[in-house]
């Protein structure tokens, strides 16, 4: 399957701003960045670096005031994903590569330390490993409301629980947050999306599963196979696709995603 991802974004810049940036395909497993464009401001000198924590992929330049413009367009080639039912069991902690390790501890939005009494009455009956992972995903979409507006920047998984209602990145932060708190390392994922409306940035939680990270999008608002992933990290705080430091404001944004 071949997409076409992009995005473009436009700031008001009041005072010389620096702008951190992940809104690039990362090229995870079985997705391959075929081409790609990325345009900044003209004159702006960039960096472009990864992550060493994660496979974030992030651009970093100086803006003068005035009106800014960034823009992102690629095109990825998907190899069909493997079949979760293969997927059995559980990660032994100790077999774990180190860069999994991360994610088994809480974070600022995933305060799994706090969830563990709740994750255990609600799903460690379940089988280990995939079931467990399935069983949390589904609960969030049967429990918690996909409500624009439910939520803001500051809105934790433990405050989902507690309101029952949230966007993707609220499902994401709940979901990862209750894996870890069953011994399940779990991340948080920033991703274009294919079928995906209205057509925005979108967030899905992995978990390492017996040496790979299986995707689980428990808004089922769009298909696993049509979601090109950006960035992977502990939380939002990670995977943010902009941030930065200075006086600026998000005038428009668009996003768009179709099979080619």
């Amino acid at each position: 399957m071949r997409l076409s991802v992009g995005s473009r974004l436009r700031y008001e810049v009041r005072s010389p701003t620096t702008f951190v940036m992940a809104i690039q395909a990362n090229g995870a497993s079985g997705e391959e960045i075929v081409s790609e464009q990325i345009l900044l401001p003209l004159g702006v000198e960039a960096d472009f670096f990864v992550d060493p924590l994660g496979p974030s992929r992030f651009v970093r330049f100086m803006a003068q005031p005035g009106r800014v413009e960034i823009a992102y367009n690629a095109v990825i080639e998907k190899t069909p994903a493997a079949d979760q039912r293969n997927f059995v069991g559980s990660a032994v902690i100790n077999a774990l590569p180190p860069a999994v390790l991360p994610y088994l501890r809480p974070s600022r939005y995933c305060q799994s330390d706090r969830l563990s009494g709740f994750a255990e009455r609600e799903f460690r009956r379940l089988s280990q490993g995939l079931g467990q992972a399935q069983g949390i995903a589904d609960w969030i979409f049967n429990n918690v409301d996909y409500r624009i507006g439910a939520s803001n920047g500051t809105t934790s998984a433990i405050d989902t629980l507690v309101e029952r209602a949230g966007v993707c990145r609220d499902f994401a932060h709940l979901g990862a947050a209750l894996c870890r708190a069953l011994d399940l390392p779990a991340r948080v994922v920033s991703c274009y999306a294919w079928k995906l409306w209205p057509q925005d940035f979108h967030a899905v939680f992995e978990v390492f599963l017996d040496g790979a990270w299986v995707t689980f999008d428990a808004t089922r608002l769009a298909p696993l196979e049509g979601l090109v992933q950006i960035g992977a990290g502990r939380d939002a705080a990670d995977v943010a696709f902009a941030s930065f430091f200075g006086q600026a404001w998000l005038e428009d944004m668009s996003i768009n995603v179709e099979a080619l």
